[in-house]
Order: structure tokens, then C-alpha cells, then sequence
């Protein structure tokens, strides 16, 4: 370690009630510092989790049922209807995405008693119940959803058209028993077939619609019937959502290339339009917050710069017999900037430290006391940002006092002593 270095920790040392009350103002600063940006992080870590939920992450490739001329909607009488095949060769073009062939419309299921009902629609004890229901083809090997009771299907139940069916908790408190444990291994009626549960998801949020999937192939047989044949959508989820304008690219470039698909298909992505939209926005609100707390790390600087001015001050003397035995300028300054990096360091380790800590607190008191969804997050950039902006506050608020230092004369540093 140079000798400059040692000698300005050595003075830290030598004064610490002096350090430590100029080491507050960058503790304060950097502690609101950081709690503002992990607060914004937490932020948008919450906004990426509602995103992927709400399916944010999925690219839709999907059949031009309609055209729109001036303002009016008119329904296309053909259209594209995708089948499995389409879905493995979009699965064989994006391995590392998950790949859905799915089909949604409206099923009628009665239910008695509590009981599900599998008597004909218009029976006089029979009441009707309106269910959303998927048929679904995966492609490629997709990853599994979250589900809370059971299991999802396999390759061979989809393969084969087995009547099996994965329902919603709301699916299952609506046709099944009260006094049903486990809605998995029952059979509820849908359309004119019944399927047996093999499976429990949650309910979207916000929601509580009946919603059960079933295999593509067996859809036909729970939906209302319909004039005209239901389009299909082919839907791809990639893992994260940056991930989706590569993936759009590509799909878009498919389309042109079938001849039977060009001007009848559309490639639809919201996710990554309302990802730009939410970082924008959590972004300004971070640099505004960001700038009113930087008042603080201001203050914490003059007040580094006001102790090393009072340090000069009263070590003049020893600055001259330094300087007078050999010490360079760069050697005063050095020492003197050694104060004030160690100053803001410590400062801003503690400051960050202090800010985490607060935010997490904070945000664990607002959840207990309200349903507010909001938490604290830990980024790197943040702790960062936090350590190199009262870090640079030391360098800027100490160069004066080390320049000035430094400029003293031997002779009259003494002489003043």
C-alpha cells in the first residue's frame, strides 16, 4: 500500500467521531439510493410475473377469420384450419420454445344435486352450465404447467384422443360434489361425452370462469356445434419475453414461405410491446425518485468536503514537513482522496446495506397490512449504481480539499503553524 494511502487512513483512524459523522450523509444517501431502485426492481419483476401469467410470453399464429372494410367487421367464408402437423413443424423450427395446437369454444354440461349430470340437455331436473373449453395438441416436448392436484396429459392420451380432461379449480367447485376431497379420478359431462379428471390448474386472475382442456381430437365432441368449422390457433411460448420479436421474426417468415398460408395467416405478439411500455415507465420512475434522493448523497458530499477543508485546516503543519521532506503533490492528494474514497466506501456499503433492508421491511409491512402485491428486489445494476454513485460523490467532494492541500507551500504551512 503507498505510503499516501496509509497515512489517510491512518488520520480516519485518529478522529473517528469526526468520520463517522461525515460518513452519515452518504449512508443516507445511498440507503435512499438503493431502497428507490430495489423498490422499482421489485416493480418490474412483479410487472414480468403478470405478463408471463397472462400469457404475455405466447406468440399467436393465427387463421384470418374476418376482413375489416371501412370500420366493418365481415367474417371470411374459408380459412386456413392448422392441424397437427403444422404444430411439429413449428415445434421442429423452434425447438426451444413450447408449441401448442388449440381450438376454444363453449361446452354445456348439466349438473344435479351437486353431482355432475349426464342426462340430455332439457331434462326438467337438469341444470345447464356454460364451460370454456380448450382441446389442446402440444408439440415437440413442452413443459408442463403448473398444476395443483394430478398431472397433465401424456403424449400417448393426446395422440390416441383419450377422453380425459384437466379442469380449473372454479370447473371443479361448480359441477363436483361439496363433499368431493379430490376432484381427480372424477368424470364430469361435457357436450355429448364425459371425461374422466386427471388434472387441477388455478384459476386465471380476476376470474372465476369454468374452464376445463381436453385432447384436440376429442374437442369436437364437448363444444356446442357450430355452422362453420372453429379456427385453430398455433401457439408458441418462449421462455422469456425479450425472447419474443426473434421468435416473431421467424414465424412471419414461415408464413411468406406457404403459399397456403400467405394472406390468410397472422402472427400476433402483445408481450413485447407491453414489456417496453412497463420498463419505460418504471424506468422514469426511477430516475425521478432516483434524482430526489440524490439530494441527499449532495449533502453527504458537501459534508466530506466541509471535514477534509477543516482537516487541511488544522494539519498544515504536517502537510508542509511532508512536503518539505521529499512528498510530491500527487502524494498530498492522494492521501487526501484516500479520506474521502474511504469515507463514501464505508458510507455507501452500510448505505445500501441499510437501504435493502428498509425496502424489504417496508414492503412486508404494506403486504401484511393491505393486499398490495408490491416487493423489493435485489438487482445487480442496482447495487451498482448505489456503490458507484456515493463512491463518485467522495472522489468529486474530495478533490477540492486534496488539490488544495496540495498546493501548499513547505515554508508556509510552517510558518503558519
Amino acid at each position: 500500500m503507498p505510503a499516501a494511502v496509509a497515512t489517510g487512513l491512518d488520520a480516519l483512524r485518529a478522529n473517528p467521531l469526526r468520520t463517522l459523522l461525515s460518513t452519515i450523509g452518504v449512508v443516507m444517501g445511498a440507503a435512499s439510493l438503493a431502497a428507490v431502485l430495489s423498490l422499482g426492481d421489485g416493480a418490474e419483476a412483479f410487472m414480468r410475473e403478470r405478463i408471463a401469467f397472462e400469457g404475455m410470453h405466447r406468440i399467436a399464429v393465427e387463421a384470418r377469420t374476418a376482413d375489416v372494410i371501412d370500420g366493418h367487421r365481415i367474417p371470411r367464408q374459408a380459412y386456413p384450419i392448422f392441424a397437427a402437423g403444422d404444430a411439429d413443424a413449428v415445434a421442429a423450427l423452434l425447438p426451444d420454445a413450447d408449441v401448442r395446437l388449440e381450438v376454444t369454444g363453449t361446452a354445456l354440461t348439466g349438473c344435479r344435486d351437486g353431482a355432475p349430470c349426464l342426462e340430455a340437455p332439457g331434462s326438467p331436473d337438469a341444470a345447464l352450465r356454460a364451460v370454456r373449453v380448450s382441446g389442446l395438441w402440444l408439440a415437440g416436448t413442452p413443459s408442463a404447467p403448473g398444476l395443483l392436484a394430478g398431472r397433465w396429459f401424456t403424449a400417448d392420451e393426446l395422440r390416441t384422443g383419450a377422453r380425459v380432461t384437466v379442469i380449473s379449480r372454479a370447473t371443479a367447485t361448480a359441477l363436483l360434489p361439496p363433499t368431493t376431497t379430490s376432484p381427480v379420478g372424477g368424470v364430469i359431462a361435457l357436450g355429448r361425452a364425459s371425461y374422466r379428471i386427471i388434472g387441477l390448474v388455478a384459476d386465471a386472475p380476476g376470474g372465476r370462469d369454468l374452464s376445463a382442456s381436453v385432447p384436440l381430437d376429442t374437442v369436437d365432441d364437448a363444444l356446442v356445434p357450430v355452422p362453420q368449422p372453429r379456427a385453430r390457433t398455433l401457439t408458441v411460448t418462449v421462455r422469456t419475453v425479450e425472447q419474443a420479436p426473434d421468435v416473431r421474426r421467424r414465424l412471419d417468415a414461415l408464413v411468406d414461405a406457404r403459399a397456403d398460408w400467405r394472406g390468410q395467416v397472422r402472427v400476433v405478439a402483445h408481450g413485447p410491446e407491453r414489456l417496453a411500455q412497463v420498463t419505460q415507465g418504471i424506468l422514469v420512475m426511477k430516475l425521478m425518485l432516483g434524482a430526489f434522493t440524490s439530494i441527499s448523497l449532495l449533502v453527504g458530499g458537501i459534508g466530506i468536503m466541509n471535514v477534509l477543508l477543516a482537516s487541511v485546516a488544522e494539519r498544515t503543519r504536517e502537510v508542509g514537513i511532508r512536503k518539505a521532506v521529499g512528498a510530491r503533490r500527487r502524494d498530498i492528494r492522494r492521501q487526501f482522496l484516500t479520506e474521502s474514497v474511504a469515507i463514501s466506501s464505508a458510507g455507501s456499503l452500510i448505505g445500501v446495506l441499510l437501504g435493502l433492508t428498509g425496502a424489504r421491511v417496508a414492503t412486508a409491512i404494506i403486504r401484511a397490512q393491505t393486499d398490495a402485491l408490491i416487493y423489493a428486489s435485489v438487482s445487480v445494476s442496482t447495487l451498482v449504481i448505489s456503490a458507484l454513485a456515493a463512491l463518485v460523490v467522495g472522489i468529486v467532494f474530495g478533490t477540492y480539499p486534496a488539490v488544495r492541500a496540495a498546493r501548499l507551500s513547505p515554508i508556509d504551512a510552517i510558518v503558519r503553524e
